[in-house]
């Protein structure tokens, strides 16, 4: 048999990569403080472990893909570093796009996740360059108090996360924002769908500024409706 096989053997991987980061932090204090530990101590350790785990993103995504390939799973990573905010926004702002841009119908769930980059990058350049490093951080903790339970209303309901989106859709809701923004808006999409879909300067599936304007003309509401939504829930 080659390849990746499915098994406990990917659990027990994790679990002993885990004990021994746990007991690394244990024996780093211990031998500070002449070997021993009070209860103390070990909350402190708790926390600090915790609060740790966003760090470790890259070997825990690592682990979700071998898991993954495993088991010959094909679902979309929807909440790794890289996508994490592309998936946030599909549920803020996808029906105010369903509205904009005839794109969506013309050429699918594809074109969709492209535009939604080409927003993402938008965001990482105007408003929020740490947007995927503070999403993550806040998905590691409501995922350590949820676990497998763990849904996308979940992050949308959390404060950090909520904190992070609205800085994110600042330049996009301000009052002046249609005509203000719409230009810049259109190019950086326009790159990066042409940029993943290899097309040249002049292609129907780029957006226009008219259709931009419409989009953020939408959006503010379409984000109360989001944000209140998962408020109430």
């Amino acid at each position: 048999m080659a390849g990746m096989l499915r098994g406990p053997h990917h659990g027990v991987g994790i679990a002993v990569s885990v004990a021994e980061r746990i007991f690394h932090f244990m024996k780093a204090r211990a031998d500070a403080q002449g070997g021993s530990l009070s209860a103390a101590d070990l909350n402190g350790l708790r926390a600090q472990f915790l609060a740790s785990l966003p760090k470790a993103a890259h070997f825990f995504e690592e682990v979700d893909r071998q898991y993954a390939e495993a088991c010959g799973g094909t679902a979309e990573e929807y909440f790794s570093h890289d996508s994490i905010l592309v998936t946030l926004l599909s549920v803020c702002v996808r029906k105010a796009a369903l509205k904009a841009f005839p794109q969506v119908e013309l050429m699918g769930a594809n074109w969709l996740n492209q535009f939604l980059g080409g927003v993402g990058r938008y965001i990482r350049e105007h408003a929020c360059a740490d947007a995927d490093d503070r999403l993550t951080k806040a998905y590691f903790e409501a995922a350590a108090k949820l676990g497998a339970k763990l849904q996308v209303a979940d992050l949308l309901g959390d404060e950090a996360t909520r904190r992070v989106l609205k800085e994110c859709f600042a330049p996009l809701v301000a009052r002046d924002a249609v005509e203000r923004i719409a230009e810049s808006f259109c190019d950086t999409v326009n790159v990066h769908v042409a940029t993943k879909r290899g097309i040249g300067t002049a292609d129907p599936a780029k957006v226009t500024e008219g259709e931009v304007k419409k989009f953020l003309t939408l959006l503010p509401p379409q984000l109360t409706i989001a944000f209140g939504a998962q408020a109430a829930a």
